[in-house]
């Protein structure tokens, strides 16, 4: 092609385009001014609200309804948002129920930032404001409201009942959460701001502190006195009450200035923009006829490098629009020649569990999902950086000049909150997690293809520590990844060749003593040698063997169930660990159902162990549920692990048939000496007895924890002090010496012994 012709012909008409492209620029600048204007409109909003709430909290009504501030809501959202918005008012205003006002309160608090943009466009420093103005400190004020709310009903209690006594304590945790969370917010927070307002921010911090240990304070005295308590009159309410008027003024002051921060902060920036407005304009003029000088003379180098981007068409994703993994390594080569004194930084971010959003809302919402992501993270990308999607769910942002690597970290953080935030697809409300890697190479090194690599490898370790965490490359991330690869490989062969078993950890009446089950777990025996699950589990979760591995130690555990069958005075329960993956399938139900029957085993001989955390994802939890009711439809033993430390204890008993509990080891560990945690485990066993569930305590080292668990209600313990997890034939021994109908052989009581040692 003749490019170059015609590029020296058209480059005379380049005046034309050149305004033209000024004028866009100094539009889009004035555009961001709009948005910071209505940012501080709806801004002024929210503080509208303040005074309200507190009143409401206070005083548990509205003393004059606030008529302006209808009118306002209508003329910002117009008309498609005004009937929500104010039907969010009207609900604050006319709900009776102090708790529901202010969650009614901040709903419509939230819908006005959303509608604002207050995040996106303060500045990145207070971005963490918003959150803190409509989420963290309202939370505080509403936990302290119900908490206020039981106290006054638990006061005119003719007979305190055994739920009663729990509403308090799980409602002062919530609190509790809430509190100390706002506060540990704050604290972390303010410290890095600086100038007159975040002293004053930090100086009501440190109220908000006072306020709410002495809050606190008094809420341990309601805790203690309703679990002792028989009637409302032995329930200690009135400190409660007459501490919360301090701990909300102190909250709504903290809130205020957070308020004023924020508002100073869209100022400046308002103001900011405005001057480099001016300042183009001054400047802009000259700048176009030098950019036309020069374009004539770079004529000859646009028109080589048209031609080359011509020949690299192939450098985009087409549905997101942004440059592919090829124009990412193409970029990363040419920075190779930069300033030795540069630094680069890398993040690689991925959508955790997209392919539930595909399942349940379909392949056209979650690509509109990923069109929507790559715009949030293009707002919130710098100028020079190089934003691409490299892969299916992932997102990779290169910053040529890494100031700071603290900095640098705090944007990844930011853009997974970005990111995360809530959003409505096709009426439902729902949130994305993501995780990121960091990778940020040496001052004065080259930057190469390797970076990609050292990214995922911190992507994979911030996935295994959860959604919303944002990792740095180390060098022992390699080195682990090496030893996972070569794990990997080992545990295939050792699948193959029948060498993952199962040790069982025994679990005893705690009355007879006697062996009344045990707890299935993973062993890997290598040449001899037995490798624990700590030493290979990790590497089999990458390696994606974790379901062939549960496959191998059910197959040995129910054939050792075979064995013992019919030969105990009481049915002994071994103990399944019950994965996800399983529980989402209703065809892995049935298969299990299935291959139980087919040994000659009822399903009630198979205890099924299973998280509290496997039903806490929305988009999954229904499914799981209904599958749990399949297997218990079924006859199997349902026992619900780690009970007490997920945020869906009680609710899992009320929607589960739950056969048994097992009481986490932070809830056992020094509870004879403890009396803080008796308050709580008692409480977790008072509430499962009174459900006729029965409760296994796990993690049980001492004669302390054993005795103390037997004067509580306990029924079934398992731990260090019975003993540690053993093979079948010791496990057997076990069994035959305390339960069979026939007696056991010489060498049988060495290997019960064994096991106890």
């Amino acid at each position: 092609m003749r490019i170059r012709g015609w590029l020296t012909g058209l480059i005379i008409f380049l005046l034309a385009p050149s305004l033209l492209f000024a004028s866009l620029w100094f539009y889009n600048r004035f555009e961001q001014v709009s948005a910071i204007d209505r940012s501080l409109a709806g801004l002024h909003l929210i503080e509208a609200l303040g005074p309200l709430m507190q009143e409401k909290a206070l005083t548990g009504e509205i003393s004059r309804p606030p008529e302006n501030l209808r009118k306002q809501l209508a003329a910002f959202t117009g008309q498609e948002m005004s009937d929500e918005l104010t039907g969010h008012l009207d609900a604050f205003l006319t709900e009776e129920s102090v708790p529901l006002a202010l969650r009614q309160a901040r709903m419509l608090a939230s819908s006005v930032t959303q509608l604002a943009k207050i995040s996106s466009t303060s500045s990145f420093e207070a971005s963490r404001l918003p959150h803190l103005v409509n989420d963290t400190l309202p939370t505080v004020v509403i936990e302290s409201s119900i908490m206020v709310s039981n106290a006054r009903m638990l006061r005119d209690r003719t007979l305190i009942n055994v739920w009663d006594k729990m509403l308090i304590p799980v409602q002062g945790g919530q609190f509790k959460i809430a509190a100390d969370g706002a506060s540990r917010e704050a604290t972390e927070y303010f410290d890095l701001l600086a100038g007159e307002s975040a002293v004053e921010l930090q100086q009501h911090a440190q109220a908000y502190r006072k306020a709410n240990h002495a809050y606190q304070t008094e809420g341990a005295k309601l805790l203690s006195s309703t679990i002792k308590a028989a009637t409302g009159d032995d329930v200690v309410w009135e400190p409660v009450i007459a501490a919360q008027p301090e701990l909300v003024s102190a909250t709504f002051t903290l809130w205020q200035a957070a308020i004023d921060y924020l508002y100073e902060d869209l100022q400046t920036r308002r103001a900011e923009t405005l001057f480099a407005v001016a300042l183009a304009g001054l400047v802009g003029g000259l700048v176009i006829l030098g950019a036309f000088a020069i374009a004539i003379a770079l004529s000859r180098a646009l028109a080589d490098r048209t031609q080359r981007e011509f020949e690299d068409l192939g450098f985009h994703d087409p549905l997101t629009g942004l440059p592919n993994r090829r124009a990412l390594l193409n970029t990363i080569r040419s920075m190779e020649m930069l300033d030795s004194k540069s630094r680069a930084g890398l993040i690689l971010l991925d959508l955790r569990q997209f392919k539930k959003i595909n399942d349940r809302f379909g392949d056209h919402n979650g690509d509109s999902i990923l069109r929507e992501v790559a715009e949030q993270m293009s707002q919130q990308a710098q100028p020079d950086d190089f934003l691409c999607r490299t892969g299916g769910t992932e997102f990779t942002l290169l910053r040529p000049k890494v100031k700071t690597r603290d900095r640098f970290e705090q944007f990844a953080q930011k853009l997974l909150r970005e990111v995360g935030k809530e959003r409505v697809i096709d009426g439902h409300k729902t949130a994305i997690d993501a995780s990121a890697g960091l990778c940020i190479n040496q001052e004065g090194e080259p930057i190469t293809d390797n970076v990609l690599t050292d990214a995922a490898l911190a992507l994979r370790t911030a996935k295994q520590k959860g959604p919303l965490k944002v990792v740095r490359f180390t060098a022992e991330m390699r080195a682990a990844f090496e030893e996972h690869d070569e794990v990997a490989k080992k545990l295939k062969k050792a699948l193959k060749d029948d060498n993952i078993v199962a040790w069982y950890q025994p679990q005893v009446d705690i009355h007879s003593g006697k062996v009344v089950g045990a707890e299935a777990l993973a062993r890997w025996i290598d040449d001899g040698t037995v490798r624990f699950p700590g030493a290979f589990l990790p590497a089999a979760v990458e390696a994606g063997y974790m379901e062939d591995i549960e496959a191998a130690v059910r197959e040995k555990a129910l054939r050792l169930a075979v064995d013992l069958s019919g030969a105990s005075h009481h049915p002994i329960h071994l103990g399944l660990n019950v994965s996800a993956s399983l529980l989402t399938s209703a065809k892995a139900v049935d298969a299990l159902d299935q291959q139980v029957r087919a040994l000659g085993l009822e399903p009630s001989d198979v205890s099924l162990e299973i998280l509290e955390a496997v039903m806490i994802d929305e988009i999954t939890a229904m499914p799981i549920k209904e599958n749990i009711a399949r297997l218990s439809d079924l006859g199997f033993f349902i026992e619900l692990d780690d009970f007490g430390t997920g945020h869906s204890s009680i609710s899992s008993l009320r929607d589960l048939k739950v056969d048994r509990v097992k009481i986490d080891r932070s809830f056992v560990s020094g509870v004879d000496t403890n009396p803080d945690l008796q308050k709580f485990t008692s409480a977790l066993i008072n509430l499962a007895k009174s459900l006729d569930i029965s409760v296994l305590a796990e993690g049980v080292e001492t004669e302390g924890e054993r005795n103390w668990l037997r004067q509580n209600g306990c029924d079934v313990i398992q731990g260090f002090l019975i003993s540690k997890a053993v093979p079948e034939d010791q496990l057997a021994a076990l069994i035959l010496k305390q339960n069979f109908v026939q007696p056991v052989s010489a060498a049988e009581p060495s290997m019960a012994a064994r096991a106890r040692s």
